[in-house]
């Protein structure tokens, strides 16, 4: 299926401007790869040096060549690129792959130069891969558009994985040692700077226009456009296309001190988990994780349940797997009385039917009992997922035991994963099962790892199925004029009465409280709510009221009002003689419940973003909190409350009653559309502590802080 990137992609014919007769220089190893892999294309070559390469006629210009060029490989120094971009446009080039350096990597002249770049792609129509990238490779269709010496293999392995990588030097080296595993791409492209494409760019292209792309995995350094990559997760996740991330690098952007207690919890690499969590897309931590994953994966079969089969050569290695998958939140459950009475007439008398089931040193003396046991297990219901552990089986045997494994699963619509322990022995056998419909690892953690990825993503595009609307409705009942009153203020944030008032606009509920100005208006106050209250000084220029000794708990009489006001203004002088005191709050003393902490931190990549979590020691010392970007769905808003580790507290241990955990998924949602609304206005917003009270009573923020947005300084977050 066409597309805009086509002509990058899959292009009919390529120019190679800057080629070289020398297959060292990247113009010549451009040269010798194109050819060496078969591409079918019409190819011209560019360089006012030769005549001829290789029987290839060579041209001074691109403006010499009699053909349309859908591709343009560009070779030259940094200096050169633009005019020559200029004259690939002036002659319809529809892409180009732009190899050189110079650009936005080599500061702020080079980021000038790079903008051009950008600038000519917008107004002339022509996709850029680069610049500073090592090109592209389309494994379908033998078109190998790139200079790196993982090529210099004699054959590509095709598949069904696209790999697209930031990094070219890794990325090249990635694709190398994926295909020495025998695992096939359908493309590695470099997306180098960036200047024009990026990454999201392109998962988009193999999300609804490459069939052969199933699946996809990606080295990423940075997002230029948070909202981009999050659109391309959301079409794969739809679309059934699994993105599989390695994510390296630590931006030091969320790092920055944050006025707000939320903002000090949201940093930038705990959003881009959050993120990748809430939109299908599995995160990997290391380098041969990425492709052992996206291998898995490629495989294309769904397990229905997270219920694990193991079968093993070891008992050993049968211990090792249970152990990794029950400690990652997978089941290892008993088979069924019948499976355990069909593989006790199969098993010596020493051997015990269990799971995992060891076929003990048995199997040397009956190789096809473990072809007949594999059956009994792929055909248990209580299992989702077979899990097969090999050990030392050296030779032909190994081969043997590896074609028997695949007589076995044939026709099986259940994912099956291999973990084969032994080492160059098993080569043979391992090299079979590398080229079949079976997953196999060398290492049974990552084997584990994968598979609880291959159930999180299937379980998540399950739940997300058939969901339209994911996002919040809005409430158009809301007072957007009078929000909009309070937040346009030249202070920094606005005082917490200023705050609560933004919330309750939004449904958000608030303690009861009045702003007072005299004692006799405390005492006033206080007799209309009842005894005990408490009071708080309100200033926008005090943010941690606790730090300024402004805020008394539990006030339980007229004369301790008196006393407390008149101490209340003094310490905010003292703490900050310049502070604007609007007055004193008089607020209702809420008892019992649980304390909790919601809040808004506005990422720098991906916008608002929405915290939850347990307070007191779960968010200080613990950092016990989920995260979202908006908007929330409904679904988000339920997996934030229950993902946290003090989850079961909110359900009610030991006596402790239920709290209201559907008050607080209603109090999320209502305060990612604040956020949303608010994004141009609002940097974070922190309410802590919320109380959530018992079952059918409800929240109440007992403490609010919104930090605005600075429009001349660098925003606060």
């Amino acid at each position: 299926m066409t597309s805009a990137l086509s002509k990058l992609l899959a292009p009919e014919s390529v120019a190679i401007i800057g080629v070289s007769e020398s297959p060292t220089r990247i113009g010549g190893r451009l040269f010798k790869y194109l050819t060496k892999h078969g591409y079918k294309g019409e190819l011209a070559l560019v360089n006012p040096k030769y005549k001829e390469l290789n029987n290839v006629k060579c041209y001074p210009t691109i403006s010499d060549v009699p053909m349309k060029i859908d591709c343009a490989l560009v070779a030259v120094p940094g200096k050169f690129v633009l005019s020559v971009l200029n004259e690939c446009a002036d002659n319809n080039v529809g892409s180009a792959v732009i190899f050189s350096s110079g650009f936005a990597e080599m500061g702020n002249d080079g980021k000038k130069a790079q903008d051009k770049l950008k600038e000519l792609a917008k107004t002339k129509n022509m996709k850029i891969c680069g610049p500073n990238c090592i090109g592209l490779v389309n494994f379908n269709d033998n078109i190998v558009l790139s200079f790196s010496q993982f090529l210099e293999v004699d054959t590509l392995i095709p598949g069904n994985i696209g790999f697209i990588s930031q990094s070219g030097a890794l990325g090249g080296s990635m694709a190398n040692r994926a295909q020495d595993n025998c695992i096939g791409l359908s493309y590695f492209i470099s997306s180098g700077n960036e200047a024009d494409l990026e990454v999201s760019d392109y998962i988009k292209h193999l999300v609804l226009h490459d069939e052969k792309t199933t699946v996809i995995a990606t080295v990423i350094e940075g997002f230029k456009d948070g909202a981009k990559f999050i659109e391309a997760a959301e079409l794969a996740l739809e679309h059934g296309k699994p993105i599989i991330v390695l994510k390296i690098g630590e931006t030091e952007v969320g790092k920055k001190a944050a006025a707000s207690h939320t903002g000090s919890l949201t940093g930038s690499d705990s959003v881009i988990d959050a993120v990748l969590n809430q939109k299908g897309v599995i995160r990997v931590r290391n380098y041969d994780e990425l492709f052992q994953t996206a291998s898995l994966f490629s495989k294309g079969k769904i397990p229905k349940g997270n219920r694990l089969g193991i079968i093993s050569s070891s008992g050993g290695a049968g211990i090792i797997m249970a152990d990794h998958y029950t400690k990652l939140g997978l089941v290892v459950p008993e088979p069924s009385q019948k499976t355990i009475d069909l593989a006790s007439k199969e098993m010596a008398s020493f051997g015990q039917v269990a799971n995992p089931l060891d076929l003990t040193g048995q199997i040397f003396s009956d190789p096809t009992m473990f072809k007949r046991c594999m059956s009994l297990f792929i055909e248990e219901d209580n299992f989702d997922i077979i899990q097969v552990n090999m050990s030392m089986v050296a030779g032909q045997g190994s081969v043997d035991r590896a074609q028997q494994l695949l007589e076995s699963v044939r026709g099986s619509s259940k994912p099956v994963v291999a973990w084969w322990a032994a080492g160059s022995l098993s080569d043979p056998g391992i090299k079979i099962l590398n080229n079949s419909s079976i997953a196999s690892f060398r290492s049974p953690d990552r084997c584990a790892i994968a598979v609880k990825s291959l159930v999180k993503y299937h379980q998540q595009a399950e739940r997300t199925a058939g969901i339209i609307d994911k996002s919040h409705t809005p409430d158009d009942s809301i007072d957007l004029n009078h929000a909009k009153a309070i937040l346009e203020t030249n202070d920094t944030s606005l005082s917490e009465h200023q705050s609560k008032e933004l919330l309750k606009l939004y449904g958000i509920p608030v303690t009861i409280e009045k702003l007072v100005n005299s004692p006799q208006e405390a005492i006033s106050v206080a007799e209309e709510i009842g005894f005990p209250v408490v009071l708080k000084i309100d200033s926008p220029d005090i943010l941690h009221k606790s730090e300024a000794d402004v805020i008394r708990l539990g006030v339980s009489s007229i004369e301790e009002i008196v006393s407390c006001y008149e101490e209340l203004i003094e310490n905010a002088v003292r703490y900050n003689s310049q502070a604007r005191i609007n007055g004193v709050v008089v607020q209702e003393m809420i008892q019992g419940g649980t304390e909790v902490i919601a809040g808004m931190s506005l990422d720098p990549q991906f916008g608002p973003t929405i915290a939850f979590g347990l307070g007191g020691i779960f968010v200080e010392v613990l950092k016990d909190i989920s995260l979202r970007v908006t908007p929330l769905s409904e679904p988000d808003a339920k997996s934030m409350v229950q993902e946290i580790k003090g989850y079961p507290i909110l359900k009610g241990i030991r006596g402790r009653a239920r709290a209201d955990i559907e008050a607080v998924e209603d109090l999320l949602l209502k305060l990612s559309q604040l956020a949303e609304d608010w994004k141009d206005y609002i940097a974070e917003i922190d309410i802590n502590p919320l109380i959530v009270l018992d079952e059918g009573q409800g929240v109440k923020a007992l403490d609010a802080l919104v930090v605005l947005k600075n429009k001349d300084k660098e925003s606060l977050c």
